[in-house]
Order: C-alpha cells, then structure tokens, then sequence
C-alpha cells in the first residue's frame, strides 16, 4: 500500500483508495495524494471534489485507478 501513496505523490496521479472515513462509513474512492507526513496522508478525492487528511492506519487497501494500470 505505501507504494501506491508514493506513486500518487511522486506523480500526481490518482489511485483507487478504501478507508474508513472520519464519520466510520467504508469509502472507496479515486484521489490524488497531496501529502505524506508521519501517520497522516492527506488527499484530494475526484468525485465528489473534497480535501480529507487520515491516519495511515485508517486506509485498508490502495491500487492503480482502471484507467492507470503501470
């Protein structure tokens, strides 16, 4: 997984993201990570359009989008 959150920072591409989010739903998404610092991984998510910051530890699986299979 961290090679994915790596890969989206590097190259500021989406990936395919699930996590639990701040209110406990599950969430799967595409996003573009903007920012790795400690424990916390801060995205910008596609649709809808919106800015979150997580823990690691809340995201439970990463890969490329459909479209970007590298």
């Amino acid at each position: 997984m961290e090679r994915f959150l790596q890969y989206s920072l590097e190259h500021d591409k989406a990936i395919r993201l699930i996590f639990i989010d701040p209110s406990g739903a599950l969430r799967q998404v595409n996003a573009v990570v903007e920012r790795l610092e400690g424990d916390l991984v801060s995205l910008y998510i596609i649709r809808p359009p919106q800015r979150l910051t997580l823990p690691r530890g809340d995201i439970l699986g990463a890969s490329y989008t459909p479209k970007d299979d590298q």
